[in-house]
């Protein structure tokens, strides 16, 4: 790590490697357990690999519709006056979904193997593949901090899940 937290974080979301993705999407009705394993090499340990393995709990998705209080338009034109009056107007119809998750500790455990990186990774994925886990992820990440691959993984999900709950939510009568 360096002495700049916020650069270590930075570098922990964009360095992640997500070698398996689940292949099905959040659910719309009801929460959604992701079993993610991630595998790291040890900072100062070339040969040791770190494997983590865990459940990701993510909630089910709220519809929320924004509330327009008056809201001062000082030093503002009257284009983004209108519109803040034309979104005031039909605050009814917006509707934002908020995704919610949960790092669960229960099944969480961890190992330290001395093999290559590539050769765990491989095995690894390849044994999620076999157990046909369609919530299991498989991501590559530095060894700390570590749980920001979580956090990577999770806005993720929400991203490729986004659009189907919103049909699922359409066609159930539940958005609007």
């Amino acid at each position: 790590m360096s002495s700049n937290p916020d650069f270590d974080r930075w570098y922990a979301a964009k360095s992640a490697r997500f070698l398996l993705e689940p292949s099905h999407r959040l659910e719309t009705f009801g929460n959604t357990l992701v079993n993610y394993h991630l595998i790291s090499e040890l900072d100062d340990h070339p040969g040791k690999v770190r494997v983590r393995e865990g459940r990701l709990e993510a909630h089910q998705p709220r519809v929320i519709t924004p509330r327009f209080a008056p809201i001062e338009t000082e030093g503002l034109g009257e284009e983004a006056r209108a519109y803040l009056e034309f979104l005031k107007e039909n605050e009814a119809n917006l509707r934002i979904l908020q995704y919610g998750y949960h790092l669960k500790s229960d099944n969480f455990s961890e190992q330290i193997l001395t093999e290559r990186l590539s050769v765990v990774s491989e095995r690894v994925k390849s044994d999620v593949l076999s157990a046909n886990d369609g919530f299991a992820a498989v991501v590559q990440c530095v060894d700390d901090p570590w749980d920001v691959a979580l956090v990577e993984l999770w806005l993720r999900e929400v991203n490729r899940s986004a659009r189907g709950n919103i049909s699922d939510l359409q066609r159930s009568g539940k958005l609007f």
